[in-house]
Formats: structure tokens, sequence, C-alpha cells
């Protein structure tokens, strides 16, 4: 990637969250829930989009993140948190990734829900760490000694988080590391022929994305304040397959465009239902089409 490329991302992400302290509460709230719906799409699209390995543990991985981020913080260590939240959240991602030695396809995505379920058990029943059904408590984020105590605050933060997870992604898939995922994607016959180590491939895929969703956790955790283990169920992993099937599978680009639409929709689909008194019926279709969408897609994998 070009230096003046980098220079000039670098630019506009300052002048984006500069702005961000214009906006009003309501409208900095908006801007920070499609920027972390944005950067878990981006690793979950680096995942599924250009690795070609289905995952329904995405919401838990949230949690992990969000978990640890919220303990870590709390104790003391700031800034911090955010790089331990994506530790972890590679730890947990290379522990689920391992039966996608041998597990492909569907087999694997079964296997992630496996994992998806476990770890929101244990959410609610290592309560020394994640206080159990009531949550955990999160203190605000701390930048350099600062606590972060407005929505325009959390905006700017996330916007600069999304800038470096981008370049460092668009600047992964240009190495022999993200061609390796390319080839694995169409053809694990084929990455073995041309001397593609595939288990390791795999591996990398994982732990990199898993790294990054634990950052997201963290960002989601900090900005609502609360980690419940109610807020990171199979429903959330479906909505982040659906920003990335409604964006596009293998665009970067099309990750914020699918979160963009999957966290504003529930906004606009409340303010229409309560117009029309059809409110629940609404959400009941919303989910309804996730659900159509990742079907359709099945077949890809």
């Amino acid at each position: 990637m070009r230096a003046r490329n980098i220079v000039l991302a670098a630019l506009l992400a300052v002048v984006c969250a500069t702005l961000c302290f214009t906006l009003s509460r309501f409208a900095a709230f908006l801007v920070y829930t499609v920027v972390i719906g944005t950067i878990g799409a981006l690793a979950l699209n680096l995942l599924i989009g250009y690795c070609g390995q289905i995952s329904f543990a995405q919401g838990a991985l949230l949690g992990v993140g969000a978990y640890t981020a919220g303990n870590l913080g709390n104790a003391g260590y700031d800034m911090l948190s955010l790089v331990g939240a994506g530790v972890a959240g590679a730890l947990v991602s290379a522990i689920i990734g391992l039966p996608a030695m041998r597990l492909r396809g569907l087999y694997f995505a079964i296997a992630t829900l496996a994992a998806q379920a476990i770890l929101e058990y244990l959410f609610k029943t290592v309560e020394p760490i994640t206080k159990g059904v009531s949550g955990l408590t999160i203190l605000p984020l701390k930048v350099f000694g600062y606590a972060v105590a407005s929505d325009q605050g959390y905006a700017a933060v996330s916007i600069i988080v999304l800038l470096l997870a981008w370049l460092f992604l668009s600047w992964l898939m240009r190495t022999n590391i993200g061609r390796a995922f390319l080839v694995v994607r169409e053809s694990e016959l084929v990455a073995k022929g041309m001397g593609i180590n595939v288990g390791r491939t795999k591996m990398f895929a994982f732990v990199i994305s898993g790294f990054i969703v634990g950052i997201a956790g963290a960002l989601l955790g900090f900005t609502s304040r609360l980690a419940n283990p109610e807020a990171f169920g199979l429903h959330l992993s479906v909505d982040y397959i659906a920003m990335i099937i409604v964006g596009g599978l293998g665009s970067w680009g099309g990750s914020l465009i699918g979160a963009a639409f999957v966290t504003l929709l529930p906004e606009a689909i409340q303010r229409l239902g309560e117009s029309l008194h059809v409110a629940d019926l609404l959400f009941a279709l919303r989910e309804m089409t996730f659900g159509l969408l990742i079907i359709n897609y099945f077949p890809h994998f």
C-alpha cells in the first residue's frame, strides 16, 4: 500500500473523528453503532468472504472481547484493554477454528454453532469474570488517561480503530498470506497442489479475524457500559452474517454498507412500526429476511 494512500486515509479519519464532536448525541450513537458493526463485519468478511470458512460464533466472540475489555478496563489498564480483548478474541477463535482442520462447509458451520452455545453458557455461569446473568458493568474507556465520557468521543475512537483495521486488512490481502486465503476459498485441493499449508492458512484467518472481532467487542462493551449474556446471542451472529451478505462477500466497502443497513434497519423499522402500529410484525419479517439470505448463500460454501 502506498504511503500516499495511508496518509490520505489517516487525514480522512482525523477529519471524520473531529467532525464527530459536532454531532448530536443521537447522531453520534448512530455513527459508532455503524462503525463498530463495520469493524466486526470486516473481520467476518476476512473469514467467510476471503477464506471461505463460515462461522456462526461471531456474537459470542464479540462477547469475549467485551468481557475481557470490561475486566481489564475496570482494573485500570485503559487502552491496553482493547489489545487484551483482541488477544482474547484471537485465542478463542483459534480454538473454534481447530475443527476446520477436519470439517468443511455446513459441518464446520454446525461446529461453530456449538461454540456459540458453549460460550453463551460460560457467559452466564463464570460469574467471577462475567457477573452472570446480571451482566458486567464496564467503566468508561480511558485514552491516555482521559475517560471517554461522551457518545461523540466513542464515535471518534471507533472511526480511528476502523481506519487501522481497514488499512491492515487491505495490506494483508496483498501479501502471500492474503493470496493463500483466496486460493483456499476457491479450492482446498488446488491450494494443497500449490504447496499451501491449508490448515495453517485457515488458522491464520481465524486468529486475525478473532483479534479484530475482539477489539470490536471491546468497543461494543465500552459504548454500552454493560456486558450481558443476552446481548451476545445467536441473533447477533446472524446479524453479522447478514451484514456481509447484504454488502457483498469479499468486499471491504460492502462490509460498511451491510453494517449500515443492518444496524440502522431496526431504528427505521421501529419508527415505521410505531406509526403503522405493526412494529412486532415488521421485526419478525426482518429476522425472516436475514434467515432467508443466509440459507440462500449456504450453497456457496
